[in-house]
């Protein structure tokens, strides 16, 4: 599935109401993954819902930090590339493409 390049998957939370659910070390980690590439937190909550809706459907699931690290991958795959896609689109991209190593097979 290819998604248009300033798709935008849909969210009902700002990215700052799921960061507040996780530990103050892992929101650290969110946030300073954020602050260090081009796209903004509604990007990253986009992108980060729409790999957890692809590891969903695939009966697979993974850790916040495997989460962060394959979109950090996504979002450095973009440097130098004008217009800049979308980190959803490019997360989308890259998991049709190559799927995610560090994903396990959700528990039953």
């Amino acid at each position: 599935m290819k998604l248009p390049e300033n798709y935008r998957y849909p969210t009902l939370n700002r990215m700052s109401s799921w960061l507040t659910e996780m530990s103050s070390e892992e929101s650290g980690e969110w946030e300073s993954a954020i602050a260090n590439h081009s796209f903004d937190q509604d990007d990253w909550s986009s992108a980060r819902n729409l790999l957890l809706r692809l590891l969903s459907e695939d009966g697979k699931t993974a850790s916040e930090e495997s989460l962060r690290a394959y979109l950090c991958c996504c979002a450095e795959s973009a440097s130098g590339v004008h217009p800049l896609p979308s980190l959803a689109s490019l997360a989308n991209e890259l998991y049709q493409e190559h799927g995610m190593e560090n994903a396990q097979a959700r528990k039953l």
